[in-house]
């Protein structure tokens, strides 16, 4: 049964009326703007920046031919790198393998039985890169860094431990012989691991360390692993502060801090590890802050 048409035409139901909606005066004409002008801080239109120019205090590599070259320098940069690296490492390895004479670790008296009070190494010619500081020139190796004036320096030194237990050792210096009997503030050298990732190189030699330089050590932590370059910015490695507490004499520190900057030498050839076991919380001891400014000194010759 068809269904009516409930929207058949007919008669409007509503009468005519006044259009609320018709046309009229334009309330929003145009006129003057009474608010002036201003940038459209999100507008389109000339950036500070030219499309395709790199953004301020970036520089690109030249384009084409020149941008090659500039990526070859580059590359042969980090490659001259990691061969002085990795000669360093072989140097190094060769000398630990015949006797040398050891320093006995950081809780322990040296052969010395008075603190000395000047280097043992020839004065270095190089300039510091921290005025006031001297230079360690490690013999027969390709590197230098800097440490306070007042550190001992004995060159003669290629091994840090006992003939039980030692790690190879060059450029080392002291600082604080005697400062309580029968121990030292302070030990720095420069030695190398066969672990080629510069994060497990430097937490494993701060380990090492720590266990020959503090028999009665009671604690030992590895810290949060941090990237840390050199001051010239052409080595890149890992900076590890490996902290503990040791039971020691009356009125010598109970902490100490093993602090190690590994630079990877390749995949195949493990790292340097530059290294500082200082006993800390005393006067005069390091402290991470001062560990990475000297540790960011390091370069190669």
């Amino acid at each position: 049964m068809p269904r009516s048409n409930l929207h058949a035409s007919g008669p409007n139901p509503r009468a005519p009326g006044h259009n609320p909606y018709a046309s009229g005066p334009n309330l929003y004409a145009s006129g003057p703007n009474p608010v002036p002008p201003v940038a459209n801080s999100y507008g389109t239109g000339p950036g500070p920046v030219t499309p395709g120019s790199p953004l301020p205090g970036t520089y690109p590599p030249p384009r084409g031919d020149r941008g090659r070259l500039w990526l070859l320098a580059a590359i042969g940069t980090v490659v001259v790198a990691i061969v002085a690296i990795a000669a360093i490492v072989f140097v190094l390895r060769d000398s630990g393998s015949t006797p040398t004479p050891t320093t006995p670790p950081s809780s322990a008296k040296p052969t010395t039985a008075a603190p000395r009070t000047t280097t043992t190494a020839p004065a270095s010619t190089l300039t510091p890169r921290i005025p006031g500081y001297q230079v360690v020139v490690p013999k027969d190796l390709k590197a230098a860094w800097d440490v306070p004036q007042d550190w001992t320096v004995d060159l003669s030194t290629t091994e840090y431990g006992t003939d039980a237990d030692h790690i190879p050792a060059a450029g080392f210096a002291q600082e604080g012989v005697d400062y309580c009997p029968n121990n030292v503030r302070t030990n720095m050298f420069l030695s190398t691991s066969d672990l080629s990732d510069a994060t497990a190189a430097a937490t494993d030699i701060g380990a090492h360390a720590a266990r020959i330089g503090w028999s009665t050590r009671t604690s030992s932590k590895a810290g949060t692993p941090q990237p840390l370059d050199s001051g010239d910015n052409t080595l890149h490695g890992t900076f590890v502060e490996t902290t503990g507490t040791f039971t020691a004499p009356a009125g010598c520190a109970t902490t100490f801090s093993v602090f190690t900057y590994a630079v990877s030498a390749g995949p195949t050839s493990g790292s340097l590890v530059l290294v500082i076991v200082a006993d800390t919380g005393v006067d005069r001891s390091v402290s991470p802050d001062l560990a990475r400014r000297v540790f960011a000194t390091f370069r190669l010759l």
